[in-house]
């Protein structure tokens, strides 16, 4: 059987390696401050050129994930912070989804299950009216 031109699991290695941290310059680090195994280190080295460039196309999704993101997270603080500075002193702020319109009321909850899935987070969805 032919051996495929991109191996994943360099190429996953590959996306790990972190270049500007490392107590150890001998040694490659992972970007959450782990060194590779001498096993793994040795197979990082016999990437081919199609490796390398299928790992940096990977991190580049991956920084472009991270910023939607965080732009999708920021416009959801926006959105709720709108109608929080609406609220009358002493509202509770679970009576912000009841002053929202229609259509912000929407986009909130799309945006809400998004940041939910792409973070980890879990978020409750339950208002009054739901």
């Amino acid at each position: 059987m032919p051996q495929p031109s991109v191996r994943a699991d360099i190429v996953v290695l590959l996306t790990e390696v972190d270049s500007t941290s490392g107590d150890d310059p001998s040694l490659l680090y992972r970007r959450n401050g782990t060194a590779f195994t001498t096993a793994e280190h040795d197979l990082i080295c016999t990437a081919t050129p199609a490796e390398m460039t299928a790992a940096k196309s990977q991190r580049r999704l991956e920084s472009e994930w991270v910023r939607e993101t965080q732009e999708m997270q920021k416009a959801l603080v926006d959105l709720y912070t709108k109608y929080v500075d609406q609220l009358p002193d002493g509202s509770l702020c679970s009576n912000i989804y009841a002053t929202m319109t229609d259509e912000d009321y929407a986009e909130y909850e799309r945006l809400a299950k998004i940041v939910a899935a792409r973070t980890g987070l879990e978020f409750r969805t339950e208002h009054e009216g739901n």
